[in-house]
C-alpha cells in the first residue's frame, strides 16, 4: 500500500484543508479515493487531537476539464 501521508494535491487541484478546525493542529492524510461526478474524498487525522476529518473536493482532472470547457 502506498504511503498516502506523502500525497499532495497538484497545483491545479482545489485546496484541501491542512489545519484541524477544532484545535488548529496539522492534518495527516489517511486516505484519498475517487467519488461520484469528479470528486475526491480526503480522509485526514489531526496529529494533535486525533480528530478525523473528511473533505470532499473536486478532483484535479475534473477541475482541469471545466477550465478547458470555459
Amino acid at each position: 500500500m502506498p504511503n498516502l501521508e506523502s500525497v499532495q494535491p497538484s497545483l491545479s487541484a482545489p485546496p484541501v484543508r491542512s489545519e484541524c478546525p477544532e484545535c488548529r493542529g496539522e492534518l495527516a492524510i489517511l486516505r484519498v479515493f475517487g467519488g461520484r461526478a469528479g470528486t475526491e474524498y480526503w480522509t485526514q487525522r489531526c496529529t494533535s487531537c486525533g480528530a478525523i476529518h473528511l473533505d470532499i473536493v473536486q478532483s484535479a482532472a475534473a477541475a482541469a476539464s471545466q477550465r478547458a470547457e470555459s
